[in-house]
């Protein structure tokens, strides 16, 4: 007989259930079961016990309740299950294996119940598994969102606005640098940065007023000290038409900021010397115009061009080159202080706004300081440097009322400095600005006459100081645009100015190798031909394969080539003389142009492999009647006998200077007292010519 043949009231089960309740536990979706807690072995089980479990009733009526459970826990669960006085009000989880040998989650739950005159227990089991697997999921959705925002830097919080309950996420305690052991959470507003306070109350009430969310972009002080930038988004829970609470985040975007301010910072300043673009200086000027017309004062405009830099960087290098920028950077922002702006817009070009001047003098004595401050010499690898420069001044609102006036003009007033020589300043004038125009005209006609070969060469003879025979000649070019002759002066400062000199020079090069072999074919064989090297040129890489080109294509033997190098171009570092002694190895002629003018040590004569000094025509103008230029000749002369080398002496202009120079001792002669600069057609003639006495 199955214990479901007696009543319920005979089984002790308690009063208020019908005796139906036998059809309610066989036929309860949930598996139920019945056992003796002394044997462990089932009393009774209902359908979905056996469906659930997969074992027959016959089956149950030869097992315990033990061989539901895995076969290592069954020690364990032995002693529990006999001793269970539990009263079955909370579910328990355990660990159930079916027939098949999968084990699965229940939650059970048990009672004491009377059966006849034994104890038994009354079992419900349920399937836990979905149970687990939505708790699991949302544990890991917890945890994936708690990552998420760490990673994010996203911290969420929520406040009761009635009872002033506060939640915070894991991250937003990060973010606040809070101790989440130590303290709890508190108002936002606390860790709001105090410049940004009222900013960020204003855009929370309007936001409660108008019932919209509100969005922030704010700064906060964390609880140690740090400065840290958020962005801030919530919104405001109502109830009958008053807010109840406010639930948000916060995001740290710190480094977004740091990243965006770098790179603004990038967008408005030069990377090698940290000082505003041209960008960031327009700006700058447009605000210091404006100040200024409004107190009725001046602004001034420096436009300050470094003069030859190339040929610093040829000698020292683009490395020494940059940090000589550098340094010349810090200095200019020294010089003019809290007066006004140092920019450099690219190059070897500085730009300096000056505030609120009280006149145009007033920029004038900071453009003397900023030529003064550029002059200091410095050295870099070895190598002394000095750098000069150009300096145009505008002034507003006389000289322009917009940014792109002034700069223009104190651009045009530098080129006139330049022009002068460098190391000058000038102050615009309004026909500066058709100077400007005129030079920019020159400039694209240089371009022009290079490119069609409009230019031509004149040579001007070098004689013998004792006999008064030719022994050379200088190649000098000459152009002449629109009918007129070019100064020379002007064009070749022109292609200094503009990189030009380097395809001028070597126009010059080649015609005088190949007029040089064509007086050779006449006959006149003893004849060398010079050329006067500019500093660009010399520096240039490609130099000495330019030259020895220009030998082969002429088939001119090298030592009938003689290169005049000046002075000023040479300033001793060892990638120079590495390159003069590829000239000299190449078999052409080398001599020292314009000596005496430059400023370096005469200790260079001894490593150059070179021929002969010349002496600059500013010493030999006044020679008869100054006695310093005496001293000077004379000691020239000393030096180049003391060497073995030839001395050539040019701007002669009279009888009387050639005697002189003759008589100290000058090996050859050349200037206007001997001949002009002649056009190749001429040379044979003037060759014919009787010697000069």
């Amino acid at each position: 007989m199955s214990v479901f043949d007696f009543p319920a009231s005979k089984l002790g089960i308690p009063f208020g259930f019908p005796d139906s309740y036998q059809t309610l536990f066989r036929k309860n979706p949930q598996p139920m079961w019945l056992y003796d807690p002394r044997t462990l072995r089932f009393l009774e089980v209902n359908d979905a016990a056996c469906a659930g479990y997969g074992y027959t009733r016959r089956e149950f009526e030869r097992m315990t309740v033990l061989d539901l459970r895995p076969p290592e826990e069954r020690a364990l669960a032995d002693g529990k299950l006999r001793d269970d006085a539990g009263d079955g009000t909370a579910p328990v989880l355990r660990r159930h294996r079916r027939s098949d040998g999968t084990v699965f989650y229940v939650d059970v739950v048990s009672a004491p119940v009377t059966f006849g005159l034994r104890r038994a227990r009354l079992v419900l089991a349920t399937d836990a598994t979905a149970r687990l697997m939505v708790s699991h999921a949302l544990s890991e959705s917890r945890t994936a969102l708690a990552e998420a925002q760490e990673l994010a830097h996203l911290g969420s919080f929520e406040t009761d606005l009635v009872t002033g309950e506060m939640r915070w996420s894991a991250e937003l305690y990060r973010i606040l640098g809070v101790d989440p052991v130590r303290e709890r959470p508190s108002l936002l507003y606390d860790f709001d940065h105090p410049g940004d306070t009222e900013h960020v109350a204003r855009a929370i009430e309007r936001a409660r007023t108008a019932g919209e969310p509100f969005t922030i972009e704010h700064r906060i002080v964390t609880r140690d000290g740090r400065e840290r930038y958020v962005f801030e988004r919530g919104r405001f829970d109502y109830e009958n038409g008053r807010p109840r609470r406010v639930i948000g985040a916060v995001l740290d975007i710190t480094e977004r900021k740091k990243a965006e301010e770098r790179l603004r910072y990038l967008a408005e300043h030069d990377g090698l010397t940290g000082l505003p673009n041209r960008t960031l200086l327009r700006a700058r000027l447009v605000d210091a115009m404006a100040r200024a017309a409004v107190a009725g004062r001046d602004v001034g405009v420096l436009f300050v061009d470094l003069d030859r830099f190339k040929d610093v960087n040829d000698t020292i290098g683009h490395s020494a080159g940059d940090r000589l920028l550098a340094e010349l950077a810090r200095r200019l922002e020294a010089c003019v202080g809290r007066r006004g702006t140092v920019a450099r817009p690219g190059g070897d070009e500085f730009i300096i706004v000056l505030d609120a001047l009280e006149d145009e003098c007033a920029g004038a004595r900071i453009a003397r300081d900023v030529l003064e401050t550029i002059g200091a010499p410095a050295t870099y690898d070895g190598t002394r440097v000095a750098v000069s420069a150009s300096v145009g001044l505008a002034v507003f609102p006389r000289d322009g009322t917009t940014p792109d006036e002034l700069l223009r003009n104190a651009d045009s007033a530098m080129y006139v400095a330049k022009a002068r020589g460098g190391n000058a300043i000038e102050v615009y004038r309004p026909q500066l600005h058709l100077a400007a125009l005129a030079r920019l005209e020159l400039e694209r006609a240089l371009h022009a006459a290079l490119d069609d070969g409009a230019l031509d060469v004149a040579f001007q003879p070098i004689v013998d100081a004792r006999t008064g025979g030719v022994v050379a000649f200088e190649a000098l070019a000459r152009w002449t645009h629109d009918g007129a002759a070019v100064s020379p002066g002007d064009f070749v400062t022109l292609a200094e100015e503009t990189g030009l000199i380097v395809r001028l020079g070597r126009f010059v090069l080649e015609r005088a190798c190949r007029e040089a072999r064509r007086l050779h074919d006449a006959g006149e064989t003893h004849l060398a031909m010079a050329v006067n090297i500019s500093t660009r040129q010399f520096r240039d890489a490609d130099f000495t394969d330019s030259v020895r080109l220009a030998l082969e294509a002429a088939a001119l033997p090298p030592a009938y080539l003689q290169l005049e190098i000046t002075e000023s171009a040479y300033l001793g570092s060892e990638a120079e003389l590495e390159h003069v002694e590829a000239l000299s190895r190449l078999g052409v002629g080398l001599s020292i142009d314009d000596f005496g003018t430059g400023y370096s040590s005469l200790g260079y004569l001894k490593r150059l492999p070179v021929d002969a000094l010349k002496i600059d025509r500013s010493f030999v103008s006044e020679i008869l009647t100054d006695a310093a230029d005496q001293a000077i000749v004379r000691a020239i002369i000393a030096v180049a006998q003391n060497l073995d080398l030839r001395v050539i002496a040019e701007g002669v202009e009279t009888a009387e200077q050639a005697e002189y120079l003759r008589a100290l001792g000058c090996t050859q002669l050349q200037g206007y007292y001997f001949a002009r600069p002649l056009p190749a057609h001429a040379l044979e003639a003037f060759l014919r010519q009787p010697s000069a006495p």
